[in-house]
Formats: C-alpha cells, structure tokens, sequence
C-alpha cells in the first residue's frame, strides 16, 4: 500500500502529512502475480485486444453503463471471440463493468491466456460469449 503525503517544506507555513489518498494491490492479484514472477521470470496480464470508451452524454446508445467498443484489435481476444466496435461490454469474469476504466482494470487482473465470460449488449440484445485473453507483460 502507498499514501500519497503533502510535500514537506523548511516553511513554517507549510503542511505536510497524508492527504487521505492511498494506493492499493487485492491480495489475490499481487499473490497471482508473484506465483508467475517465480515460476516462469516475467508476469503477464490480460488483454482484451481493443479500445473502449465511455458512454458520450447527449449519444443514442442508450446505455447507462459499461464500456463502449470503439475498435477491435484484428486477431485479439475480442475479434476471436466475436466482438464488434459499438458493443457495450457490461460485464467481464462475472463482474459488471461501470465505464472503461473498469474494463481495462478488470481484463489485466487476469492472467493472460486466462478464459473469460465476456456479457456485452448488441443491437440491443445482451449477449455473452467466452474471451481467451491475450497477453499484456508487464515491464
């Protein structure tokens, strides 16, 4: 865990301290990550293989929340699993999804190669289907 603390300065007027901002790892991510670390050298993470963004305000997507596909990476996990720029993906491994930012977090918690249940809204239908992830390694 890491707390993001004001700058210290010799100023009498200056304050320093925590600034109530604090970073953290889930434990079963960092324990997933260190197994992979010892056992093969470098750790990956999954991706989904596209670009995503948020609900625009004033579109008439009609959807409130998820991700927007904006596009699709030819070959990745998302093309192979039959996902097409305009899908909103609303949920990912069982976890609903609010914007892309969550997207984006939830696919690299996984392990690449790791099989995901991927619940996305087409043309107004919801639809899964199931996303072998590609691989992200991590630097």
């Amino acid at each position: 865990m890491a707390i993001a603390s004001a700058d210290s300065t010799s100023s009498s007027t200056a304050q320093s301290g925590n600034i109530g901002v604090g970073f953290s790892i889930p434990i079963n991510d960092a324990k997933r990550v260190a197994r992979e670390i010892i056992a093969v050298g470098p750790a990956t993470h999954g991706q989904l293989g596209l670009s995503v963004c948020d609900r625009a305000s004033g579109t008439s997507s009609g959807f409130t929340a998820g991700a927007e596909v904006a596009a699709v990476t030819q070959g990745g996990a998302a093309d192979e699993a039959g996902i097409k720029a305009s899908d909103v993906i609303t949920e990912l491994g069982g976890r609903s999804m609010t914007d892309a930012s969550e997207l984006s977090a939830a696919a690299r918690e996984q392990a690449a190669g790791a099989s995901v249940k991927v619940t996305f809204v087409l043309g107004g239908q919801q639809q899964s289907t199931d996303a072998t992830l590609g691989a992200a390694t991590a630097g």
